[in-house]
């Protein structure tokens, strides 16, 4: 009796230790929460990050959920600024609908995380890169407490979605442009 005792709670020590999720670690992401804004002459680009999660069925991403919005010559363009999750379980949905920015710094180890960037996963509304799955490769890099630079690079996201993919035609390589500005400097509003 004794030793099925021990079996019994070394299988419920374990079963625990391995339900438990692995956070992968961030830095710096509160800098980057906060509506962003860019504006040239009768353009205004504005990006909305809030913190939120991104939860498999192992691991945690920590990270910045986000929604945009464009305007040119007074006129409405692109308006994604809805009400924004706080976390979404990977392991069980696809991606909320209300989801166009996630952004993270995570890596396997604190130490290798750069507190001044980020890196972008975007998924523009009219564009709809690869079917609506969004696009890889870009970047917010935080130049300042008020300023950061929004990089979008659709050559690296291409490549970084079908690198190695022999199924994937020519025509689903070219680029096809971004609806709203792929590198400028925005201010905190």
């Amino acid at each position: 009796m004794k030793t099925f005792k021990i079996i019994l709670l070394l299988l419920v020590v374990t079963t625990n230790i391995t339900a438990q999720k692995i956070v992968r670690p961030t830095k710096n992401l509160e800098a980057y929460v906060g509506t962003w804004v860019y504006q040239k002459n009768d353009t205004i680009f504005k990006i909305k990050l809030k913190k939120g999660q991104e939860v498999g069925e192992t691991w945690i991403y920590n990270g910045l959920y986000g929604g945009y919005y464009l305007s040119i010559k007074g006129k409405v363009i692109e308006n994604y600024f809805g009400e924004l999750p706080t976390s979404w379980d990977f392991s069980k949905e696809s991606r909320p609908n209300n989801i166009y920015i996630w952004a993270s710094n995570h890596s396997y180890r604190l130490s290798d995380v750069d507190p001044n960037g980020v890196s972008v996963w975007f998924y523009d509304q009219r564009k709809k890169h690869f079917g609506g799955k969004g696009i890889t490769g870009g970047y917010i890099q935080l130049l300042s407490p008020t300023k950061i630079h929004w990089k979008l690079d659709e050559l690296r996201g291409i490549w970084n979605e079908t690198e190695g993919d022999e199924s994937i035609s020519d025509a689903e390589r070219r680029p096809i442009g971004f609806s709203i500005p792929d590198d400028v400097i925005m201010i905190k509003e």
